[in-house]
């Protein structure tokens, strides 16, 4: 590649990059094995599928990656034993771990209302990183009385709480509790979360202690419907619901076969489109898509409704009141919710039973909403009972809005002749939610759910975490690139970014992309280029990173472009001064985006994922 210019660290703009040419785009083996350590160099894969409504964990010791465990024990103190556990946390006063999980539901309800309200409890809390379009450490989360801590603690706190309990079971199953070292580890996320989101779960994960650095390759991060993708590919056609008997709904992934899945999480909605290729890898045909209709929107709707009947100041007294009780109606819903029943049947808290607000009782104000909204809803020996219609109102929204987006992707040509619609996710345990896309989809592609659909994030996230290059090739979202000085073009560049820097005439701010939005990128692709000093006496080069979600863009400052991130590489041995060079690599294709520049002269290196937290 030809050499290009950039500034001095010491200088506060933004870098300056190469001369007009095509930048190097290839698959490369050598840096693909630097990056990420062989799978079978770890003894054990592990993922964390760290949901909005419950979390829980898989394995698999290798090299035996096709049988993957569960830990199906939790909850077991408390009479359950399930494959997944309640991601709701309790801190101590002082916002030390107290428990996690079925403990930490089980000890906040014993605790008394004082005592209550000087712990911290947070449940659902996964969502406030899809919430806050602004990420950072510094983004505070509330708890269930209000009070606040900060973001990162809380998810720390709950993937060290994890990693801890998975180490336990697995001394429990080996004898002997294995070498951290030893263990590669996954953390799954929505596909349509923000970049700076991931960035922060790797954050969380660092400080929880299931990585030494922020950027360790001993964490990988896996997108959740292709970790489900990857699950759904390897099981067996009996195992899918309903499907023992129907012959002809028998999925294949022979070559060329197309699919959706989509993963109905607690609260997000993530749909991919896949195309198996001939080597028997996967690729995505279309960037994955979704929005924040998962289960929790039934729940803000229950939530919504009970302000119409009791009242929004009634609603917010009890909260404030009686937190744990609060908390325990919302919890006897989530579980109510996914049964088959048409009606629902919410049991209320003993304090809410005997609550009074402004002088009126529960049935009083259950009996008088009834009659004047004319909605079939009543109180029956404690319990609020929902009627059909109005169970149906709830779900509604959710429903047609999933629907509706199911429908627009099918309409694209590229996934007109797709073959199967994989369902998989927590909320695709809700019978009205396969009824819906069944009754919706049916008549023009086979549905398929597979058993124990909630695990199949967590197990395909194993199946990842043992071959990063299962997802071979991915649409890429956003154009990204690198800001540039180059020499300056009279009637080509802009007038205004015309500078001078040791007696060259250049125009700053230039966007030299890296990846266009919706190009196709492979595993491991890497870009190169080479860059050399602009000044005498260079000490150094700031690279400064960009995205976009447009193409063919031509400088930084455009509209809908922003900086995402930045590396500083040190040039200390001045011998060759300006004849000097460093090259940067940007490594993509995979989940992240990982940039690495070297200095030629004094072997220096500096490697980053781009961080969007810190911009």
């Amino acid at each position: 590649m030809a050499d290009s210019e950039a500034v001095d660290t010491t200088d506060d703009s933004p870098n300056s990059e190469n001369k007009p040419t095509s930048p190097q785009l290839l698959q490369d083996e050598a840096v693909s094995s630097t990056l990420e350590m062989a799978a079978d160099a770890y003894k054990i894969v592990s993922a964390i599928d760290f949901g909005t409504t419950f979390s829980g964990y898989a394995y698999t010791f290798l090299p035996n990656k096709e049988k993957i465990y569960t830990n199906r024990n939790w909850g077991q103190t408390q009479g359950f034993l399930l494959h997944k556990t309640p991601t709701c946390l309790l801190l101590k006063p002082d916002g030390e771990f107290e428990a996690f999980g079925f403990e930490a539901v089980l000890k906040y309800n014993d605790l008394s209302e004082e005592d209550a309200g000087n712990h911290y409890y947070f449940d659902k809390f996964k969502m406030k990183l899809y919430e806050n379009k602004v990420l950072n450490t510094e983004i505070l989360i509330e708890d269930a009385s209000g009070k606040t801590k900060f973001a990162v603690d809380v998810f720390a706190k709950s993937l060290w709480f994890m990693k801890r309990h998975l180490l336990r079971h697995l001394a429990g199953t080996m004898g002997y509790e294995p070498d951290e070292k030893s263990i590669r580890w996954v953390l799954t996320v929505p596909a349509i979360w923000d970049e700076n989101a991931k960035q922060f779960m790797r954050e969380a994960a660092h400080k929880g202690g299931l990585i030494e650095t922020t950027h360790s390759n001993q964490l990988l991060i896996a997108l959740e419907p292709e970790a489900a993708s990857l699950h759904c590919k390897l099981l067996p056609a009996e195992t899918f619901m309903g499907n023992s008997e129907e012959l002809l709904a028998k999925p294949t992934f022979e070559p060329g076969t197309k699919y959706l899945v989509v993963d109905a999480g607690g609260g997000t909605i993530d749909i991919v489109a896949h195309k198996i290729r001939k080597d028997g890898r996967i690729r995505e045909l279309f960037r994955a898509t979704g929005g924040a209709w998962g289960g929790t929107v039934i729940d803000r709707q229950f939530l919504n409704l009970t302000e119409r009947i009791f009242g929004e100041g009634y609603m917010k007294a009890f909260k404030h009141d009686f937190p744990k009780d609060f908390v325990e109606l919302l919890q006897d819903f989530e579980i109510k919710k996914r049964g088959e029943c048409d009606s629902v049947r919410v049991s209320l808290p003993y304090n809410f039973c005997n609550y009074k607000h402004e002088g009126k009782g529960v049935q009083e104000i259950i009996k008088n909403y009834s009659e004047t909204s004319k909605q079939k809803v009543r109180f029956s020996s404690g319990k609020l009972v929902l009627s059909s219609e109005i169970v149906h109102s709830l779900f509604a929204d959710t429903l047609s809005q999933i629907n509706e987006h199911i429908n627009t992707l099918l309409q694209k040509n590229r996934l007109k002749d797709i073959s199967y619609i994989f369902i998989v996710g927590g909320f695709a345990e809700s019978v009205k939610l396969q009824h819906s896309i069944k009754e919706a989809f049916e008549s023009r592609v086979t549905i398929l759910i597979p058993e124990e659909a909630s695990l199949a994030v967590v197990k395909g996230a194993v199946t990842f975490g043992c071959d990063p290059s299962a997802i071979c090739q991915r649409i890429c979202r956003f154009t990204y690139g690198v800001g540039s000085y180059l020499p300056f073009e009279e009637g080509v560049h802009r007038e205004d970014l015309k500078c001078v820097s040791d007696g060259m005439v250049l125009c700053k701010k230039i966007l030299q992309p890296w990846v266009e939005a919706g190009e196709v990128i492979g595993h491991n692709e890497v870009w190169r280029e080479t860059y050399t000093p602009i000044i005498t006496n260079q000490k150094g080069i700031i690279f400064e990173f960009f995205k976009s979600s447009k193409r063919n863009l031509k400088y930084v400052d455009e509209e809908n472009v922003e900086k995402c991130g930045s590396l500083i590489v040190e040039m200390p041995d001045m011998t060759g001064d300006k004849d000097r060079a460093v090259d940067l690599e940007v490594i993509f294709g995979g989940t992240e985006i990982k940039v690495i520049g070297s200095d030629h002269t004094s072997q220096t290196q500096r490697e980053t994922y781009i961080d969007f937290l810190s911009v």
